[in-house]
């Protein structure tokens, strides 16, 4: 006897309610957000300012990186291994990074001890100590890392990319991070600078996430922040501008064995009004397992491991992504099944039954961020960068169970240009030239990976 079984058909989601917050300002221009989540172990304090890489100028492309990283290795009143056994102490975890819309100095502590880990966060950003020698070690770390990513075809990928994307004007053709000529000119002095310039009191935000004491929370903060003072000029104004039209780069890496493809072109910013049924659309064509993407360059032709797609929304236009890794031989293959899911995503609606499945997968997953105080406190970044309604996470749910197939296709027609798609290639351009010259994908331009 044969038994079938019908797949289950998932439960509805169980109710989520964010986390209540307030929010208040102080005179010197910070704005407090206060997360009370009385039911945790731990306390995640948030300290942010506009002084990402939007904040600096090209000729100083990558100094927002190195101050951030810079922060945590000493104050004026203590070196590397001073300010290092002052954490170790009070059993607190310091972090400072920033990205291209901000930059986040940051600790988690025990409740007991917010107090005098505000009190280290506070001196590492008000006066910190901005060692030279420090300053060229972390500088030939990432010079170092810079050329380790070229010599991985994946990353290289990703920087070509950008770099092919956007045009010369455009500060988002390049990685926050900055490139080996601007690294390589930086300074202590560049760094100095822009910590007195960027870092500053009135346009910043600190964000406190788990179980405090309110009153004890707010006296710190006003007794090692309060009577702080300046003003910060904020970030450039970014006007994405693409390269312009449809083109195959191809990035000669002889010897490769896969080929790494990427295709895209600018996207959306954080704040565009489309941005819900953008995501949805991401992920049904490539931003889940079952995704069409990888069903059919992976489950279906064997072709990969496994192929994405990816949104990465800023202040303004970042890039949307395509890619996948190939074996050599069925490069050109690859790209035009990749170029045609794309443009059957734009030329018809997802069945509802597509669509549902990868709805309920996001709002599904929806919750897992929030798990930790550091992800709530994370949470509440993009409400204060981005100036997100208060209500932004208690309407995320709904927002993207209510993206129709109409929505999505229509996303997708406007997004996916094909007039104005970028292919990249990365491989060995002996091997795949006449293959991808064939496929008459677009004009062919072949250059080193440098």
């Amino acid at each position: 006897m044969t038994l079938t079984r019908e797949r289950p058909t998932p439960l509805p989601p169980r109710p989520y309610h964010f986390p209540a917050f307030e929010r208040q300002q102080l005179e010197n221009g910070m704005t407090v957000w206060l997360v009370p989540l009385p039911d945790r172990e731990l306390v995640n304090i948030h300290l942010l300012f506009d002084a990402g890489a939007a904040a600096e100028e090209e000729a100083h492309a990558g100094v927002a990186a190195l101050t951030a990283q810079l922060l945590v290795t000493g104050t004026g009143s203590r070196d590397a291994t001073a300010f290092a056994e002052a954490t170790e102490r009070l059993g607190i975890e310091v972090s400072s990074e920033s990205s291209w819309d901000s930059s986040r100095a940051s600790f988690q502590a025990l409740p007991r001890f917010v107090d005098e880990g505000l009190a280290l966060l506070a001196e590492m950003v008000r006066d910190p100590r901005l060692d030279s020698a420090e300053f060229e070690r972390l500088k030939a770390e990432r010079l170092a890392d810079i050329l380790q990513a070229r010599a991985d075809p994946g990353r290289l990928a990703d920087e070509r990319f950008l770099h092919h994307l956007y045009d010369e004007a455009t500060p988002y053709r390049r990685l926050s991070a900055g490139t080996p000529e601007s690294v390589g000119s930086l300074t202590i002095d560049d760094v100095r600078a822009h910590h007195a310039t960027h870092v500053q009191a009135d346009r910043s935000h600190i964000i406190v996430a788990g179980a405090y004491d309110r009153d004890l929370v707010l006296g710190a903060i006003d007794k090692r922040l309060g009577d702080w003072r300046g003003i910060s000029p904020g970030h450039r104004q970014i006007r994405p501008r693409a390269a312009g039209g449809r083109r195959l780069v191809l990035v000669d890496r002889p010897g490769s064995v896969q080929s790494e493809l990427r295709v895209g072109l600018p996207g959306i910013s954080r704040v565009d009004a489309r941005y819900f049924p953008a995501v949805v659309m991401t992920a049904l064509l490539g931003g889940v397992f079952g995704s069409r993407l990888n069903l059919r360059l992976r489950e279906e032709l064997g072709y990969t491991y496994g192929a994405n797609a990816a949104l990465d929304p800023r202040r303004a236009a970042g890039p949307f992504t395509a890619r996948t890794a190939v074996e050599t031989n069925v490069t050109a293959p690859a790209l035009t099944e990749l170029l045609a899911q794309l443009d059957r995503v734009r030329a018809e609606e997802a069945p509802e039954r597509e669509l549902r499945e990868v709805k309920d997968y996001l709002i599904g997953v929806f919750p897992l961020r929030f798990e930790s105080t550091g992800g709530v406190a994370s949470a509440m970044e993009p409400l204060a960068i981005y100036r997100l309604s208060d209500d932004y996470w208690q309407t995320y749910r709904a927002n993207l169970d209510a993206v129709t197939p109409a929505e999505a296709r229509a996303i997708a027609e406007e997004l996916l240009s094909p007039d104005d798609l970028l292919c990249l290639v990365v491989g060995d351009a002996s091997k795949v030239r006449d293959d991808l010259e064939a496929a008459g994908i677009g004009p062919l331009e072949v250059v080193s990976p440098d």
